[in-house]
């Protein structure tokens, strides 16, 4: 059974990059995060980020950022943006499952 499931799963992720999809809907991300201004609002952590590091300067690296900002971006994300995008998503899967092809 996991072992199907895993085949199934890895059948739907071929399917969403090759037909363009992934793409697509991270092209649609992309411009709603910047329309609502989640960009900006990640950028000023990041600075803020920055400049409160007890770190020097040049020992602060981009992953250690990354690991510090990134639960933060993930929760601003705005709902509408969040429940559109997982829609998409179920739409593609619905219409890719295996039962669905003719």
């Amino acid at each position: 059974m996991a072992s199907e499931t895993t085949g199934i799963r890895e059948e739907l992720l071929r399917r969403f990059i090759e037909s363009g999809e992934r793409e697509r809907l991270q092209e649609i991300l992309r411009s709603k995060l910047h329309t609502s201004g989640w960009q900006d609002r990640v950028k000023d952590k990041c600075q803020k980020t920055i400049h409160e590091s007890d770190e020097a300067a040049d020992k602060l690296t981009v992953d250690n950022i990354a690991e510090q900002v990134t639960p933060y971006a993930r929760t601003i994300v705005p709902e509408d943006i969040k429940a559109e995008i997982l829609e998409d998503i179920r739409a593609f899967i619905y219409r890719a499952l295996p039962e669905n092809d003719s």
